[in-house]
């Protein structure tokens, strides 16, 4: 009986080594997969172009933003500049998000600079919106993609309907 007992024993201690074992080599595997899709340093040319132009166009907005000055309708610069300062701060976001493609998350120093683009570009579009008539300037439903996600990129909502053309004839 203390036979069986030691090769039941050791039958079970060697199926979970075997299932232990296959585990290992299923996350080695996914492992190799995300790094062969994600390299860990930004190593491409395309990655490090789409690196330099968002910080560029990060400078750009942040050298003519005026954190201090609200946009209105009766200073110049809310009129002029302030709709240029949004649109690159917002461009600057959205052109490091697509980092993305090349890695899992965006690098840990480069995600300030998404953070305050995105956040300054939306609350000068907010303000604007107050006093623009129109189109709002930026798509103030944008976040960046969440990669972990099931969908990292939702869609958009579908446009809304325009008026009937013949506003007299019934409707069915």
């Amino acid at each position: 009986a203390a036979e069986k007992a030691a090769a039941a024993e050791k039958a079970a201690a060697e199926a979970a080594a075997a299932e232990k074992a296959a585990a290992d080599k299923a996350a080695a595997e996914k492992k190799a997969a995300e790094e062969a899709r994600y390299p860990k340093e930004l190593e491409s040319d395309e990655a490090e172009a789409i690196r330099l132009c968002g910080l560029e166009l990060y400078e750009r907005g942040r050298a003519a933003d005026k954190p201090g000055q609200v946009p209105s309708p009766s200073v110049k610069w809310g009129v002029m500049d302030a709709p240029c300062v949004a649109m690159s701060l917002h461009a600057a976001a959205v052109v490091l998000d697509c980092l993305k493609l090349f890695m899992p998350q965006l690098p840990a120093d480069l995600l300030p600079f998404q953070r305050a683009a995105h956040r300054r570009s939306n609350d000068l579009a907010k303000h604007m919106q107050n006093y623009r008539v129109g189109e709002p300037i930026l798509p103030l439903e944008w976040k960046p993609a969440d990669m972990s996600a099931a969908v990292p990129v939702p869609c958009p909502p579908p446009p809304a309907l325009p008026p009937s053309a013949f506003p007299s004839a019934p409707r069915r």
